[in-house]
């Protein structure tokens, strides 16, 4: 709402149909990117028992959760 106040509405721009392509070929990139990931992952992670996963996900929370902190504190 507050953000209406300082700026105009832009109105949406209608993609050519090259544009439109494109950005279709980049999507389908990203997800089979994204799919390579996770598969790699999955098969990293597929003999770990719950009790390891949860461990690495605090381990996970914890470091880049203490990055962003520090990293905020510093800009301050």
């Amino acid at each position: 709402m507050s953000m209406g106040l300082f700026w105009k509405r832009t109105k949406s721009r209608v993609l050519t149909d090259r544009q439109e392509l494109l950005a279709g070929r980049v999507a389908a990139a990203i997800v089979r990117r994204q799919t390579r990931v996770a598969n790699y992952l999955n098969r990293k992670t597929q003999y770990w028992n719950r009790t390891s996963k949860l461990v690495a996900l605090a381990l996970f929370c914890l470091v880049f959760g203490g990055i962003s902190l520090y990293l905020l504190l510093k800009a301050i």
